[in-house]
């Protein structure tokens, strides 16, 4: 951040017209017995050392203020952040942050924060703003089910050798229930899953393929209401006992496309490379065009352009 101080300190001082000339006509920031600098002379270095990086980050500074105002959620991200980082570095937290972040002061650090923030906020926004209605209506189709509320007694397989043990297991638990004992109580004694089984294996309702095993989930899907596995079903944990309480009709497709946009923009923003593609349709909405040849030369190595 000081950098992109300087470099814009560097841009004032040539719009500067109360200091002195130097013999070329050049406004002056030293002189000597003879000559001195000039803001040009300044500008060029720090635009050779600086000056695509700094660019950039005045790039999407700018760019993403005429996109977002300031919120309350980005103030609280903001300060919730720095509240992390100076109970983890405590005393070294000014030193550190100018060490790993390369700014001089929490001020300068919490416009880097708000970079980030901003930067993230966008390639959400992006995302879902190119998801098409083709891939809204497949995966409505192919993945949303009705609401499924279900329970599940989890036998987990830790090596491959002990898979024989769970399968034996879990059919011995198939036969309790068989002989009348409580699944909840069952799902206590047994199972693996931490998160459900102190409640008797109780899963939180679930409406999308995606979300689970596609073994677990056939499985889930073809049983009837109030109904338990007869046999354990196989998933990437290890064997499940699934008892299917109740399933609701497939909701219609407006009650659920915002929350179908906002999946498959999730899906878009696992690739690695997608900031970088919606950081650049943001520069491209705007037209953004570098008009100095040697920083559009910089930039261009940068992006690969």
């Amino acid at each position: 951040m000081k950098k992109i101080f300087l470099l814009a300190l560097s841009l004032l001082l040539l719009t500067g017209c109360a200091t002195a000339k130097l013999k070329n006509g050049e406004e002056s920031i030293v002189t000597f017995k003879e000559g001195g600098l000039s803001a040009t002379d300044l500008y060029n270095v720090l635009k050779e050392k600086y000056g695509t990086e700094e660019l950039i980050t005045l790039i999407d500074t700018t760019l993403l203020a005429k996109k977002y105002e300031e919120t309350d959620a980005e103030k609280e991200y903001i300060k919730d952040v720095i509240a992390s980082i100076k109970e983890q570095w405590k005393d070294e937290f000014l030193s550190n942050i100018k060490a790993y972040y390369n700014v001089n002061s929490e001020k300068e650090f919490k416009e880097y924060i708000r970079l980030v923030y901003r930067r993230n906020q966008w390639e959400k926004d992006y995302a879902k703003s190119i998801v098409n209605e083709n891939e809204i209506n497949d995966y409505y189709e192919q993945t949303i089910i009705g609401d499924i509320e279900a329970s599940h007694i989890l036998i987990q397989v830790n090596k491959e050798e002990e898979e024989a043990d769970a399968l034996k297991k879990a059919k011995e638990v198939i036969e309790k229930l068989n002989k009348g004992e409580s699944f909840e109580q069952l799902a206590k004694e047994y199972s693996s899953d931490s998160a459900t089984a102190s409640n008797g294996g109780v899963l939180p309702l679930f409406n999308d393929r995606s979300n689970y095993d596609k073994n677990f989930l056939d499985a889930a899907i073809k049983l009837e209401n109030g109904k338990y596995s007869s046999s354990p079903v196989k998933s990437q944990f290890g064997y499940h006992i699934i008892y299917k309480k109740s399933q609701k009709d497939k909701p219609e497709l407006k009650a659920v496309k915002d929350e179908i946009i906002t999946k498959l923009a999730d899906i878009k923003m696992e690739d690695s490379n997608f900031l970088r593609t919606a950081i650049l349709a943001l520069r491209e909405e705007y037209k953004m065009n570098i008009t100095d040849t040697e920083l559009k030369s910089g930039y261009n190595e940068v992006y690969g352009e």
